[in-house]
């Protein structure tokens, strides 16, 4: 690993968790709440303005908590804390949407309290960084999963009841499965297999691109010690 590499590595990328560490497409860490709580629009804007707001603040106050503290009780301070956040967010989605969407919902909202970015995450990469690249890179992990909720939702919305939130949408026909939780998993499988697809053939050009251009420097390299 090259040193440059080896500084973009200490100091995390928001690219990381939008892209390469997607906690839903890539490591599928927090695939629950998506497959089978996003199945309209309105549930999905739900669970993105709860996952959000409750990571954000919960990360953002436990960088605080003194690493002396025993590593099993910092966990559950973390989880603590993130269900204190819990009360007023869930209060804001409420004044927001009102209570049928939280309904909608059910357990799924309460779940994003122990999601891997408070409980895992934190004392494995993000409290290893400097509190502003911390914050670049948790926005990151934050944008990654809401972009993927939302896009389940949305199609889900779609393709079972013709609609996105309150716009009408008829793409003439529609597919009911997709409300069951098989249905939700099936489509998350399908975008992570694609997504996946993608990013690896972009990072295989990467690397062959890079290996033609370092192939090329030692060509012109060896060419001009001859000449010399």
């Amino acid at each position: 690993m090259s040193l440059q590499t080896e500084q973009r590595a200490a100091k995390g990328r928001p690219s990381d968790g939008l892209v390469r560490q997607n906690i839903v497409l890539m490591s599928g860490l927090l695939t629950g709440p998506v497959i089978a709580g996003a199945t309209t629009f309105e549930n999905a804007v739900a669970i993105v303005i709860g996952f959000s707001l409750i990571t954000l603040i919960t990360v953002m106050l436990c960088r605080f908590i003194p690493r002396k503290i025993v590593y099993t009780v910092r966990i559950i301070i973390y989880a603590v804390v993130a269900s204190i956040i819990y009360i007023p967010v869930i209060i804001f989605i409420n004044m927001l949407m009102g209570v049928t969407a939280i309904v909608s919902v059910g357990i799924y909202l309460p779940v994003l309290v122990t999601n891997p970015l408070i409980l895992s995450k934190t004392e494995t990469r993000l409290f290893l960084r400097p509190y502003g690249s911390m914050m670049l890179e948790i926005l990151g992990y934050i944008a990654g999963f809401d972009i993927v909720c939302l896009l389940v939702g949305a199609v889900r919305d779609v393709l079972i009841n013709s609609q996105i939130g309150w716009m009408r949408v008829d793409v003439g026909f529609t597919v009911p499965a997709l409300e069951t939780t098989f249905g939700g998993f099936l489509l998350v499988g399908v975008m992570a297999g694609l997504f996946r697809a993608v990013y690896n053939k972009s990072k295989n050009k990467k690397i062959k691109t890079m290996l033609n251009n370092a192939s090329k420097e030692r060509i012109k390299e060896n060419t001009n010690v001859v000449v010399s």
